[in-house]
């Protein structure tokens, strides 16, 4: 195999990791509405455990074709349950919490095509 699909992927969600983890500094640094503060640091929450994910990958033994999509499955359908837990915070009365559920609920969702995608092409 010329390509090293495993790889390729660590290094996509690497870089979403990345340009949400700017965009959550720069939110932060930029804001001092509740909602948006919660949003933002909550994107960064997921940004450095999406880049702890990510690298890895990146270092590990490239997987089995089979086990990684297998993975990718499974975590397509954990991205639905991060969708509904973000939708259930963001429908709570407090800002915080919805500033939260947004961003859960956008992870989850990005996450979701990421993960479905990756699965389908393997």
């Amino acid at each position: 195999m010329s390509e090293l699909v495993g790889e390729r992927i660590a290094q996509q969600l690497m870089l979403w990791a990345l340009v949400c983890l700017a965009g959550a500094i720069f939110g932060l640094w930029r804001t001092g509405q509740v909602f948006w503060r919660a949003f933002w640091f909550m994107t960064g929450v997921w940004a450095l455990i999406n880049a702890a994910i990510a690298y890895g990958g990146w270092l590990g033994a490239e997987p089995d074709p089979a086990s990684l999509r297998r993975l990718l499955w499974i975590n397509a359908g954990l991205d639905v349950l991060y969708m509904a837990v973000g939708l259930g915070l963001w429908m709570r009365p407090r800002p915080m919490l919805k500033g939260f559920g947004l961003a859960i609920a956008i992870q989850g969702l990005f996450l979701f095509f990421f993960d479905l995608l990756h699965a389908l092409q393997i």
